[in-house]
């Protein structure tokens, strides 16, 4: 059985865009609100919390992030991201080096 993982191929950081964030959020069931920071120099909109959608708390393997990312394409990657999709046949762990992913499984590494 293959399952999809999204990754990000750049350095910089695994982040979802502002429209990725929001599009995840509603297929989850919720209604995110949103805030422009306070800071002079940043002209950014943030998602308020409690759903404050942040790599450690999505499986890199959920439909629902994998569907966001088949439909945006680029969109749905963040500031300093470049997000991408690969299908795995198992276990499989994400090693990052200065934001870039590689997304291994077992036979890459030779842990059986």
């Amino acid at each position: 059985m293959t399952r999809k993982v999204v990754y990000n191929a750049c350095y910089g950081g695994f982040s979802l865009s502002l429209e990725a964030q929001k599009m995840y959020l509603e297929i989850k069931g919720k209604q995110p609100k949103f805030h422009q920071s306070k800071e002079s120099w940043d002209k950014h909109w943030y998602i308020d919390e409690p759903y404050d959608v942040y790599d450690r708390y999505i499986d890199r393997h959920d439909p629902d992030l994998v569907a966001v990312v088949e439909r945006l394409g680029d969109k749905a990657s963040g500031d300093f991201a470049k997000l991408r999709i690969t299908e795995v046949y198992g276990p499989y762990r994400i090693d990052e080096y200065d934001g870039i992913e590689t997304v291994e499984e077992p036979e890459d590494l030779g842990w059986q």
